[in-house]
């Protein structure tokens, strides 16, 4: 069995360099095509990984600070300051020394809730009322007791008292 001669004719060989031409140029467009596509994605990667790094840091920093926060506001939640106020001192006649000695005669008294954390200063705030309530502070020559009228809980501790002279 012999193979015809079909390579000498023309049409033949045209057809057949059409096949190689068209394989050639096919695979010059696939590897642009997918050449240009990889280059679209590395691109694309690359600006991902610089967003998500740039939101990694942004969580660090918030993070940080997040934690800084909570440290103030831990500090915060101490009583860091106690203010006395007398509602009646007019009546009683408590004016200059006498009225600063009074004062710092119950911040004394109170000096151990400085920098205690308020819940346990407000779950004991019935002792420190009755402990202020049931003192006698001597100024002078004169004897007062004081009631506690009014007292707000904060990182300030506010109390508000009336003075009595104890006869």
């Amino acid at each position: 069995m012999r193979i015809p001669p079909l390579h000498r004719r023309k049409g033949y060989q045209r057809f057949f360099a059409g096949i190689v031409i068209g394989f050639i140029c096919g695979w010059l467009f696939f590897l642009l095509s997918f050449g240009s596509l990889q280059d679209f994605y590395m691109t694309e990667i690359d600006r991902r990984d610089e967003k998500i790094k740039d939101l990694n840091e942004k969580f660090k920093h918030f993070r940080e600070d997040y934690e800084e926060k909570n440290k103030e506001n831990e500090k915060k939640l101490r009583i860091q300051e106690i203010k006395v106020s007398f509602l009646n001192r007019e009546q009683v006649g408590l004016k200059g020394l006498p009225l600063i000695e009074l004062e710092n005669s119950v911040k004394s008294q109170l000096h151990d809730v400085l920098t205690k954390d308020i819940e346990s200063v407000g779950q004991n705030s019935n002792l420190l009322i009755r402990t202020l309530e049931n003192k006698n502070f001597l100024i002078g020559k004169e004897t007062y007791n004081v009631k506690v009228y009014q007292m707000h809980l904060y990182t300030t501790l506010r109390l508000y008292l009336k003075v009595e002279r104890a006869d």
